[in-house]
């Protein structure tokens, strides 16, 4: 991780390029000393040849000029030998000089021209003398022509070794590196320094990255600079800033999106491009349940896609346009829009809507039973009452006695014409929220005797026995509408009464529970089938389809008790088996005193 980082690169960058560059500079300088150093020496050694040879010259080549030009070679460490005509004489080496020989001139083409040709000129060079196959010694030596006024001809060399030049060049060299060594470790620091002013912020910027990644927007980057980095810096904490904003913009209209999809009363279904489920809501699952159910698949394996929605979206994927399909499953009416999703042309998936249409369509049928049912409830009265009525006046009758009878018959369809139309009037206010109750403190026990001992001379007369059984305090009160729960246990008892047998019993039950009131009407009668008994609360309904006079009633009573219960804040409940008798049961829950006189001044 650190061979990878910016720091280490940018350090070894510049080392690298800084050591490029002092090793190409090191050895120029090396070459150019070294090269410095012998032109020096050989110019030294020049002006000393010339000097001697003019010592020579204007001395004759006698011993005193030759003595001399021995000693100034000893003063400056050189060697020197001198050949006049066929002579030749050594006149002098140092310590560390060899001695050479006249055949080591005489043998060397260069060094020889120096006194032997038609044209005297002066050589130098770099010559290598070996004394033995053992031991080499490279010298410089410079060769200057001498001519005498006595006509002799010859030449002054002054050698030198090379291992006073070398052990300049080697200190120069120990310089030079010492010197490049210097740079190098100076450079060094310096690109350290350097990398790591560049390297710091762009570590914290990565770690700050890193922690946006993880979805930490809180974080930011300090701006230590005003150069590019800084900006950077800058730079990157106005995008943190606005990537907050839109990751958590983008999140609330996910929860909100999840929260409308999670709680809409229609299914949704989101399909990918293979018609897998990507995404559902409550309503899609319990009808994916149905389906597997139903097809008696395995249960666990409801996730899969109903194969006719695969069939219908196969078919949408062709036509690219929304489709509207209808399935009846498990007693219940769905109607499945299908959806196409596109990703620029291409489909990439569908959504599908499931819509339970299943009480819609038992309105509908409600609505259109309503006025079926509406018209034979009327239609029958009006009917009597309109027969009777033209009897009456062609004087069918013949005695007052049979005129009497018509003139009854009349008035107790009248009046049933009168209890549906209220109770139709009842049922609509009720349902509209538009009933007043008028909840007062009410003496239970005086109530429910009250309300039960009207039925006494029906009991009597159908030879059913009617009980009363009240499980209350002594003097217990209740908050309730008397008028509208005597209504309610009018109806009950009544329906009990005459769905009973002779010799058949009916039993009142009242019980005062902590929280509530309880009433129960069990009867001995004929019961409910198991088929009614989810609609023994709706308009009209009644258990016997032929609508009979005389036991049938209007089919409101149950209808109008349940929304009497229920605007208490109660509940109404029904269990019935098939000629083992039916048992009624509503709860009203208890209000305190204060806040029934509350509601009482507000309304």
């Amino acid at each position: 991780m650190i061979i990878r980082s910016v720091v280490t690169k940018l350090w070894a960058t510049i080392i690298t390029l800084v050591t490029l560059v002092l090793v190409f500079l090191t050895f120029l300088l090396l070459q150019f000393f070294e090269n410095n150093n012998l032109q020096q020496t050989e110019l030294q050694m020049e002006k000393i040849g010339q000097k001697a040879a003019q010592l020579i010259e204007t001395g004759h080549g006698n011993r005193e000029s030759l003595a001399s030009v021995s000693d100034i070679t000893a003063v400056y460490s050189c060697g020197s030998s001198v050949f006049l005509g066929d002579k030749y004489q050594q006149l002098g080496s140092g310590s560390h000089l060899p001695k050479l020989g006249r055949r080591f001139f005489e043998t060397d083409p260069n060094l020889k021209k120096v006194f032997v040709g038609g044209k005297m000129m002066e050589r130098h060079g770099v010559f290598t003398w070996s004394p033995n196959s053992e031991r080499q010694i490279r010298l410089m030596i410079v060769g200057v022509p001498v001519r005498l006024s006595s006509g002799k001809t010859g030449a002054v060399y002054v050698y030198q070794s090379l291992q006073i030049a070398q052990t300049a060049m080697d200190r120069s060299k120990r310089l030079i590196y010492i010197s490049a060594g210097i740079a190098i470790i100076l450079t060094t620091f310096f690109a350290f320094f350097l990398s790591t002013r560049i390297g710091l912020p762009l570590r914290k910027m990565r770690s700050a990255a890193l922690q946006v990644a993880r979805g930490n927007f809180d974080v930011n980057v300090p701006v230590i600079t005003t150069d590019e980095v800084g900006e950077l810096a800058i730079a990157f904490n106005k995008m943190r800033k606005e990537l907050k904003a839109s990751v958590t913009a983008l999140k609330q209209e996910k929860e909100q999106l999840a929260g409308i999809i999670d709680n809409m009363a229609d299914g949704v279904l989101l399909l990918d491009e293979s018609s897998e489920i990507v995404a559902s809501n409550p309503p899609a699952i319990h009808f994916l349940k149905s389906w597997s159910f139903e097809q008696n698949e395995d249960r666990e394996n409801w996730k899969m896609t109903p194969k006719v929605i695969q069939e219908w979206i196969e078919k949408m994927t062709f036509q690219s346009k929304q489709t509207v399909h209808e399935i009846s499953l498990q007693g219940h009416f769905w109607v499945i829009i299908l959806t196409p999703l596109f990703d620029q042309k291409k489909i990439r998936g569908a959504v599908a809507v499931l819509r339970d249409m299943t009480e819609e369509r038992h309105l509908d049928q409600m609505k259109k039973g309503f006025v079926a049912n509406v018209s034979h409830e009327l239609r029958t009265p009006i009917s009597m009452i309109q027969g009777y009525s033209e009897a009456i006046i062609d004087d069918i009758a013949q005695t007052d006695a049979e005129k009497k009878e018509m003139a009854k018959i009349v008035l107790d369809e009248s009046k049933r014409l009168g209890r549906l139309v209220s109770e139709l009037l009842d049922l609509a206010k009720l349902e509209a929220g538009h009933f007043q109750l008028n909840k007062r403190s009410t003496a239970l026990d005086d109530f429910f005797h009250h309300a039960v001992r009207k039925f006494d001379n029906l009991a009597q007369n159908e030879a059913v026995q009617l009980t009363l059984r009240c499980d209350l305090p002594a003097d217990a009160h209740f908050v309730l509408d008397p008028d509208r729960i005597e209504q309610v246990l009018t109806n009950l008892i009544d329906n009990a009464l005459r769905h009973t047998p002779t010799k058949g019993e009916v039993v009142v039950a009242v019980r005062m529970l902590p929280d509530a009131l309880r009433i129960r009407i069990r009867d001995t009668g004929t019961g409910i089938d198991e088929e009614d008994l989810p609609f023994v609360f709706e308009r009209f309904y009644k258990a016997d389809k032929a609508r009979t006079r005389g036991k049938a009633g209007t089919g409101l009573g149950l209808a109008i008790a349940k929304h009497i219960v229920e605007a208490h804040g109660g509940e109404i409940s029904v269990h019935s088996k098939k000629n083992n008798g039916t048992t009624f049961e509503f709860t009203l829950p208890k209000i305190v005193e204060k806040d029934w006189d509350y509601s009482e001044k507000l309304s």
